[in-house]
């Protein structure tokens, strides 16, 4: 085929190509909890500086969310009456599923640092279809040590390792 009629149906394949790309898909991202199941202090105790890094940890895990290109992050402030009533998200039977419906987005993403002892924390991050409440994927890492730069390099590994394949994988791509 001559170059000058290639180029036409190139270009043509390029911008029909572009546009059936999915736009990034709208996520509620819930604050990250900590559980402290240690024997260090009374069962679930946490202290401030834990209560902190989980702070910090949501805000990262956001920050690495909207970054990723697959999501874009709906607003979470209409969510703070449902939120006082269901309690911790992580743990409220699918709960945050009706909430983020509600917010638009299409799945919801709820985490928790699970503290074993003073050296072992587990970062778990479950990914839900809002539509059907149905738990889609289910992340987790070790982390060794109980420093805000643990947690962060857990996080960006298991987000990197783990859940953009993995959640590429769930759309089909």
């Amino acid at each position: 085929m001559p170059l000058c009629r290639l180029i036409p149906i190139l270009i043509l394949a390029g911008v029909f190509g572009a546009s059936a790309r999915a736009d990034p898909l709208p996520v509620a991202v819930f604050d990250i909890e900590f559980v402290n199941y240690s024997q260090e202090v009374e069962f679930g105790a946490t202290n401030a500086a834990e209560r902190a890094r989980a702070r910090m940890l949501s805000d990262a895990f956001r920050t690495l969310v909207a970054q990723s290109g697959r999501y874009r992050l709906v607003d979470m402030t209409t969510a703070e009456t449902d939120l006082a009533l269901h309690g911790n998200p992580f743990s409220c039977n699918a709960c945050e599923a009706d909430i983020a419906a509600r917010l638009g987005a299409e799945r919801s993403f709820t985490g928790a640092v699970q503290k074993l002892s003073v050296l072992v924390q587990t970062i778990v991050i479950r990914e839900r279809d809002t539509r059907t409440g149905e738990v889609l994927a289910l992340y987790q890492t070790d982390i060794r040590g109980n420093t805000d730069e643990a947690w962060r390099r857990g996080l960006a590994w298991l987000m990197k390792n783990r859940m953009l394949p993995g959640t590429a994988a769930l759309d089909g791509d």
